[in-house]
């Protein structure tokens, strides 16, 4: 079977928080981790990858950040985008 290969263009954005920047890096080292292509911009970042892996990453993210903060992350996945 053919892997299925996704682009995702991904932000998470930190609510109520006393230290913003903190908790962006710490998604985005957790993102520098995860072994597949990425490209961080000034206001999101794009994932490249199979999609089973991204998908496993957005788990992760969620599941790390659950406790810790109050966020927000948005999401957009494209299986055409640089595929």
């Amino acid at each position: 079977m053919a892997k299925k290969i996704m682009t995702c263009e991904f932000a998470f954005v930190p609510v109520q928080s006393h230290d913003y920047i903190a908790e962006v890096e710490t998604v985005l080292d957790i993102i520098r981790e995860c072994g597949l292509e990425y490209n961080i911009g000034e206001m999101s970042t794009i994932i490249k990858g199979e999609s089973d892996k991204i998908f496993a990453l957005m788990e992760r993210i969620y599941n790390d950040r659950y406790d810790k903060s109050k966020f927000i992350i948005s999401v957009r996945m494209s299986n055409v985008c640089g595929c």
